[in-house]
C-alpha cells in the first residue's frame, strides 16, 4: 500500500521514524533553551527579575508542565504535547502539602491557565420537556371482529366497501343457510307440540315440550339470531333460510373479507369494525426518559396535516419492555376524536412536561388528592369510587407516583450542570471547590446521579447545597491527580495508568517483540501478497475514520467487503486454508456491517470488530508490503475499555476519536513484512 496518499503536516512528518524522534528532541531542547534565554532574564525590566505568567503570582520554579492525555510527558515550560499536540497544563511539585489524596491545590496562575470555572449546587425542582415521536393508532378495546356463526352463502352485503360508517345494530350482511332453516323448523315444531299438549293431564309431557322449545331457542341464538328475530319467528311461524348479521358496535369498517356469492364456514372472519371516536397515540420514548414518565400524564401533540393545532392525550400505558435495538419504550396515550379530525397512522410529535421532586415523584397540582382509574386515565375524581367505563375501583394518584405542588423548597432535588460530572459508565466524579485564604484547592468526590434534566443532572448523594463544582477544567484537575498517582476518575484507588495499559480484550499479543512474522504453516509469501489489497482497503477505512469522514469510511467498508470475495482461496495450503476460510467469513461480516452503518459511532463499533479480525489475520499470514505496519492502542476508546488497530504510520492516527483526540494512544508494536521465500 502506498501510504503517501495521506497528507502529513510538517510536524507529523518530522515524527516519523527514529530520525524524526531525534530531530524533534533537538528542536524541543533548543526551543526550551531559547525560551529560557529570552524570558528568564529580561534586562530591559527595572528589577531584572524573572518572567511572571498571566500577570499573576510567579510560577513556582519547581513547576513542570504535562499533557492531560499523556501524563508521562513532563516538560519544564508550557507548550504543546509532542504526542497529541494538546496544550500542556501546569503541575507543581509542592502543590499537595497536607491535603488529602483526592484533593489538589493550584496556584492562581494555574487556575487561570486551566480556565477553571465553578458553579454552585442548587436546590430547585427539576423540569424536563420529554419530546417523543409517534403515530395515531386504533383503540384496540374499541375494535370488533364480526365472524360467521353459521355456514352458508353470502346472499346480500349491506356494508359493501371498506371505510363505510355503520351504526350499532346496523345490518352488515345477509347469509343464506339451510342449517339455519332446519334449526328454525325445530323451534316451530316444538312450539306446536307445546300447544297440542296444553290440555293434556300429563305434567311430564308438558315439561318435556317446554324444554324442547328452550333448547331450540338456544340453538338459534348460537347460530347468530337475536332475541327479536327469534320472537318474530315465533309470531309468524314461518322459518326463513336467511339470517342477517348486525354490527355490535358503531364505527368504521376497516376490513372486509367477503364478497356477495361467497360461501363461508362457521368462525370465518367477515368484517372488522373500529370505533374512531377515541384513538390511541403510540409514542416512542428513550430509555433515559423513563424517570420522567408516569401513567395519567398529559401529552400535548401536533400533527403535520394541521399545523398550529394542538391535541391533548392522557398516558394510559407504558410498555414494561425496552426495545433491545432502538433502546426505546412505547408510551400509549388516549385521545378523544369525536370530531373525526385524527386518522389512524398519522405521524405526530408530542411533548410531556414533567417536574420531579427530590424523591423522584412527579409533581402535578391538578392530581393533588385526586382518585384516578387504573385502566382509563381520563377518569379522575375528587373522592373514591368506581371507573365510569370499566367499573374498577379508583386508586389514589399518589400511588401512581404523583405529588401535589409544595411550597417546601427542601423537598426539591439538588441540581448540577451537566458538564460538571466526569462519567466513566459506572461512576460519576465531580470536583468541588474547597479553596481557602491560602489559595485555590479542589476535591474529587464520587456522587450518585439521578436523571438528567436538560442541561442539569439531579444529584441523589455526595453534594450539599451551595457547594461549588468545577464545570470547566475538571478533566485537567483529574489528569493532574492521575499524574501524582492519587485517586481520580479512572483510578479510584490511585496509581498511574500507563498509556499501554489494556482495558479490553486484545486478540493479539501487544507485548510481542519486533521481529519478522512467522506465518501459519501452509501460508506462503504468495498468500501475503494476495492479502495486500485486503490490507489496503482496511487502511482506507482506518484513515477515513481518523479523519472523521463517515461517508468515505462507509464506502471503503463496501470496497473491503467486495475485495474479500475476490481473494483466491487456492493459494492457501494445509492449515492455512481453514484458518483463512474462518477469518474471511468474519472479515466479510464486519466489513458489511460497517458499509451499512447509519452514523460514525456505529461505523467505529464495526471497525473495532474488524480490526480485531485483521490483527488475527496478520498474526496468521503477516504482510508483504515494503513497509512496517504498526499495532496501535487507545486506552480511552469504547468507554475506556481500550481498542487496538493496525495502521501504516508510526504516529497515532486515532480512528476511534478522530480530530477530537487524533494523537491519543500509543504505538505498541512494529510489524515488519514477512521474509520472502
Amino acid at each position: 500500500m502506498n501510504s503517501k496518499i495521506f497528507r502529513l503536516s510538517p510536524s507529523e512528518f518530522a515524527l516519523r521514524g527514529a530520525r524524526g524522534i531525534v530531530v524533534l528532541a533537538v528542536v524541543l531542547i533548543a526551543a526550551f533553551w531559547l525560551g529560557g534565554a529570552l524570558l528568564g532574564s529580561d534586562s530591559s525590566r527595572p528589577d531584572g527579575g524573572g518572567h511572571e505568567h498571566l500577570g499573576s503570582e510567579p510560577v513556582d520554579r519547581q513547576a513542570s508542565w504535562t499533557c492531560s492525555m499523556h501524563p508521562q510527558i513532563k516538560l519544564p515550560k508550557e507548550g504543546k504535547c509532542p504526542i497529541c499536540f494538546m496544550d500542556l497544563i501546569p503541575v507543581e511539585s509542592n502543590s499537595t502539602g497536607e491535603l488529602d489524596p483526592n484533593q489538589l491545590k493550584l496556584s492562581e496562575a494555574a487556575v487561570q491557565l486551566a480556565r477553571i470555572q465553578t458553579t454552585p449546587v442548587r436546590r430547585t425542582y427539576a423540569d424536563r420537556d420529554v419530546s417523543m415521536a409517534g403515530k395515531i393508532a386504533y383503540d384496540e378495546s374499541r375494535v370488533a371482529e364480526i365472524t360467521a356463526w353459521i355456514s352458508g352463502r353470502i346472499d346480500q352485503l349491506h356494508a359493501d366497501f371498506t371505510g363505510i360508517t355503520v351504526d350499532k345494530d346496523a345490518p352488515l350482511v345477509r347469509i343464506y343457510s339451510p342449517q339455519l332453516l332446519a334449526a328454525q323448523e325445530e323451534l316451530v315444531q316444538a312450539l306446536a307440540a307445546v300447544r297440542e299438549l296444553a290440555n293434556t293431564n300429563s305434567r311430564l309431557l308438558q315439561v318435556t315440550a317446554g324444554a324442547m322449545v328452550e333448547a331450540a331457542r338456544d340453538k338459534l341464538r348460537l347460530l347468530g339470531l337475536s332475541n327479536d328475530q327469534i320472537q318474530d319467528l315465533e309470531n309468524s311461524g314461518r322459518p326463513s333460510d336467511v339470517v342477517t348479521i348486525y354490527s355490535p358496535v358503531g364505527g368504521v369498517v376497516i376490513d372486509k373479507k367477503i364478497r356477495e356469492g361467497m360461501y363461508v364456514s362457521t368462525g370465518d372472519r367477515l368484517f372488522t369494525v373500529a370505533d374512531l371516536t377515541r384513538l390511541w397515540v403510540t409514542f416512542e420514548a428513550f430509555e433515559s426518559d423513563l424517570p420522567w414518565l408516569r401513567y395519567g400524564q398529559r401529552a400535548v401533540f401536533t400533527i403535520y396535516s394541521l399545523p398550529g393545532v394542538s391535541f391533548e392525550a392522557a398516558v394510559s400505558f407504558i410498555d414494561p419492555f425496552v426495545d433491545p435495538v432502538r433502546r426505546t419504550v412505547k408510551v400509549r396515550a388516549v385521545v378523544n376524536n369525536s370530531d373525526g379530525r385524527l386518522k389512524p397512522d398519522m405521524l405526530v410529535q408530542g411533548t410531556i412536561k414533567s417536574r420531579l421532586n427530590g424523591e423522584g415523584d412527579i409533581i402535578d397540582p391538578s392530581l393533588a388528592g385526586k382518585w384516578i382509574s387504573p385502566m382509563h386515565p381520563d377518569i379522575v375524581k375528587d373522592r373514591p369510587g368506581r371507573c365510569d367505563v370499566c367499573g374498577r375501583p379508583l386508586v389514589r394518584a399518589a400511588s401512581l407516583g404523583y405529588v401535589g405542588e409544595t411550597a417546601d423548597e427542601n423537598e426539591a432535588p439538588l441540581l448540577i450542570p451537566a458538564e460538571a460530572p466526569l462519567l466513566t459508565g459506572k461512576r460519576a466524579v465531580v470536583y468541588v471547590d474547597i479553596s481557602t485564604k491560602d489559595g485555590p484547592a479542589y476535591e474529587g468526590r464520587e456522587v450518585e446521579l439521578g436523571p438528567r434534566a436538560g442541561n442539569f443532572y439531579v444529584v441523589k448523594s455526595g453534594l450539599d447545597e451551595g457547594e461549588r463544582v468545577v464545570t470547566h477544567g475538571a478533566f485537567k484537575i483529574d489528569s493532574e491527580l492521575q499524574i501524582q498517582a492519587r485517586p481520580s476518575m479512572m483510578s479510584p484507588a490511585g496509581g498511574i495508568m500507563t498509556a499501554g495499559h489494556q482495558h479490553g480484550d486484545h486478540p493479539g499479543n501487544a507485548a510481542a517483540k519486533t521481529e519478522a512474522v512467522k506465518p501459519e504453516p501452509g501460508a506462503s509469501h504468495e498468500v501475503s501478497r494476495t492479502l495486500e489489497t485486503v490490507y489496503e482497503r482496511y487502511f482506507d477505512v482506518q484513515m477515513a475514520l481518523a479523519k472523521d469522514d463517515f461517508k468515505a469510511a462507509v464506502g471503503a467498508g463496501a470496497k473491503l467487503s467486495e475485495q474479500i470475495k475476490q481473494v483466491d482461496d487456492g493459494v492457501f495450503l494445509g492449515r492455512a486454508r481453514p484458518a483463512w476460510l474462518k477469518l474471511s467469513k468474519q472479515l466479510a461480516s464486519h466489513a458489511k456491517n460497517l458499509s451499512k452503518a447509519k452514523d460514525i459511532a456505529s461505523a467505529r463499533d464495526s471497525f473495532y470488530h474488524l480490526s480485531n479480525t485483521v490483527i488475527k489475520m496478520h498474526e496468521s499470514f503477516g504482510h508483504s508490503a515494503d513497509q512496517n505496519y504498526y499495532l496501535t492502542f487507545c486506552p480511552m476508546a469504547r468507554d475506556n475499555k481500550g481498542a487496538y488497530w493496525l495502521q501504516t504510520e508510526d504516529i497515532v492516527w486515532n480512528s476511534f476519536w478522530g480530530d477530537m483526540m487524533l494523537r491519543c494512544g500509543s504505538i505498541n508494536d512494529t510489524l515488519p513484512p514477512v521474509l520472502s521465500e
